[in-house]
């Protein structure tokens, strides 16, 4: 189910701002494989990094629906069609 219209636009301006610190070379471990399971009524995210540590992420319905939304977005502007 969508989330109210509401709930977008206050998730939107709690997001974080990437810095160019944030970009610099070896600030972002990269994943090298991630899965995700539920929990619940959430889901939880468990990323691998290449330097071998673990990310553990809980997402709420809605928060794994913006995900979504944000990896759908960013596939677009990379150029990625949408049924790959």
């Amino acid at each position: 189910m969508k989330p109210a219209e509401s709930d977008w636009n206050k998730f939107a301006r709690a997001q974080p701002s990437v810095s160019d610190r944030d970009r610099a070379p070896g600030m972002a471990a990269r994943a090298e494989s991630f899965i995700i399971e539920r929990e619940g009524e959430n889901l939880i995210l468990k990323i691998k990094r290449e330097d071998g540590r673990v990310a553990l992420i809980e997402l709420t319905p809605d928060t794994a629906f913006y995900l979504r939304e944000y990896l759908s977005n960013a596939l677009a502007c990379l150029g990625m069609p949408e049924d790959v």
